[in-house]
C-alpha cells in the first residue's frame, strides 16, 4: 500500500523539480521559488474562477452604501435600510469570492502538504542526543517493559498520562526498540525523516506519513522524535526561523503583488 494520501500526489512532481532546482540554488531560495508559484497561482486561480464584472460592480454600490451611513445624520428608523443595504450587498459580496477563495487555496493546500516533509525535518548527526516518545495500548506503561538496542538510551521522567520518554544518541546505523520479550518494535532512523510514526489512520487516506506506517499489530501505536528542523532564516526567534514564516510572507507579497497588477477585485 503506497505511504502517499491523495494530497501527496502533486507532490511527487513538486519533489522532481526541486531537485532539479538544488542542482543551483540553496535550500531556502527554493523555498522563496515555491512560495511565490504559490502566491501566483492562487490569485491566477482566484481571477480565473470568481466573478470579476459583478465583483467590480459591487464595489461601488457598497461605497456608496457606506459614504451614506458615515454621513447619516437622521432619525434610528432611517438609519435601519441603509444597515439592510450594507449587509445585503456585503454578503452579495461575500457569496461572489467565497467558493473561487476556497479553490484557489487549494495549490496552497497541495505545497503545504508536500512543503511540510521536503521543509521541515531532517536527520540529526549520529550522536546527537534525541528526545523520543512511545505511546503503547498494548503494553503495560512502564520502562522495564521496553529495552532500546544500537543505542545509548536513557529514560526520561514522564507523568504517569504520557507516553514514556527517552533521550537516545542518533544511531550511525540502526537502532531498535523491542519489548522485554524480545518482540521487534521500532527501528530507527526511519526511511524519510519524519518526527513521527504511527499505525494508519483514517485521515491519511489524505495525508500521508512519508515515512511509512506501523504494522496493525505492532506493540507501538506510536513514536514521536525530536528531530531537527531545517532553519530558513538565520536570525530571530525559533518561530520566524522554521519553513512557514517565510513561505506565508512571500506567498502574501506576491499574491498581493499580483492582485494589484491584475487589478483583481
Amino acid at each position: 500500500m503506497s505511504n502517499l494520501g491523495i494530497l501527496d500526489w502533486p507532490g511527487v512532481l513538486f519533489g522532481l523539480v526541486n531537485d532539479l532546482l538544488l542542482f543551483v540554488l540553496p535550500l531556502p531560495l527554493t523555498l522563496v521559488f515555491w512560495a511565490a508559484v504559490s502566491g501566483w497561482a492562487t490569485m491566477w486561480v482566484y481571477r480565473a474562477t470568481s466573478n470579476q464584472e459583478k465583483l467590480a460592480a459591487l464595489k461601488p454600490q457598497v461605497k456608496a452604501v457606506q459614504e451614506k451611513l458615515k454621513r447619516y445624520d437622521g432619525e434610528f428608523s432611517g438609519l435601519i435600510p441603509l444597515i439592510r443595504e450594507n449587509f445585503r450587498l456585503s454578503g452579495r459580496h461575500i457569496g461572489l469570492a467565497i467558493g473561487p477563495a476556497l479553490i484557489a487555496g487549494i495549490p496552497v493546500l497541495f505545497v503545504l502538504v508536500w512543503g511540510s516533509n521536503e521543509f521541515g525535518a531532517h536527520f540529526p548527526e549520529a550522536g546527537a542526543r534525541v528526545n523520543v516518545e512511545v505511546s503503547s495500548d498494548s503494553v503495560e506503561r512502564d520502562a522495564e517493559n521496553w529495552r532500546w538496542t544500537g543505542t545509548d538510551a536513557r529514560q526520561l521522567p514522564s507523568a504517569v498520562d504520557e507516553p514514556l520518554r527517552w533521550r537516545l544518541s542518533w544511531p550511525d546505523q540502526t537502532a531498535a526498540l523491542e519489548t522485554a520479550t524480545g518482540e521487534p518494535a521500532v527501528e530507527l532512523p526511519p526511511e524519510v525523516p519524519t518526527p513521527m510514526l504511527h499505525k494508519r489512520k483514517w485521515w491519511n487516506l489524505l495525508i500521508g506519513n512519508p515515512a511509512g506506517y506501523l504494522a496493525s499489530d505492532n506493540p507501538v501505536d506510536s513514536i514521536r522524535m525530536g528531530l531537527p528542523s531545517h532553519e530558513i532564516l538565520p536570525v530571530g526567534p525559533g518561530w520566524m526561523r522554521g519553513w512557514l514564516f517565510t513561505y506565508f510572507v512571500v506567498l502574501i507579497a506576491v499574491s498581493l503583488g499580483f492582485k494589484f497588477y491584475w487589478k483583481v477585485h
